[in-house]
């Protein structure tokens, strides 16, 4: 897959900081950054869908970046844990639309612990994002 100037590899520095190193992508406006093992597969003829799934999480979130501006996106989404949730749930929502076109499983349950964690600042609780995750999966196409 041929991809866009922006998609980098995330540099190793970041390997420095505990759980978002090595396994989180982040779209930090204009850049995507993504994991090597993951940048390496996307970048094959045919990858997985769930690397291309996750890039397109993060698309979703440089495009909300650059509508909203940046600066005015990062505030928000560092403050506002409503903000914060609800556009995890946007970026979420587009990937599981792609997942289903191939058939492939989404871990709900997993996802819902990761996104009521400190890893996203505790915007919700596990029993309520795993509910809005079970909404939006059922109502993807």
């Amino acid at each position: 897959m041929k991809l866009a100037n922006y998609i980098k590899p995330k540099p190793l520095f970041f390997n420095f900081i505990p759980h978002l190193g090595k396994y989180t992508a982040n779209s930090l406006y204009p850049f995507i950054l993504i994991p090597k093992a993951i940048y390496d597969d996307l970048k094959t003829e045919n990858p997985n869908p769930n690397s291309v799934a996750l890039l397109i999480h993060e698309e979703t979130h440089r495009k909300r970046q650059k509508e909203l501006g940046w600066l005015i996106f990062a505030i928000k989404y560092m403050f506002n844990p409503v903000f914060r949730f609800n556009e995890e749930i946007l970026a979420i929502k587009e990937a599981m639309r792609y997942l289903k076109k191939y058939n492939m499983p989404f871990d709900l349950d997993r996802k819902a612990k990761t996104l009521s964690s400190w890893l996203y600042l505790w915007p919700v609780s596990r029993d309520f994002a795993k509910k809005e995750l079970e909404k939006i999966w059922n109502e993807t196409q």
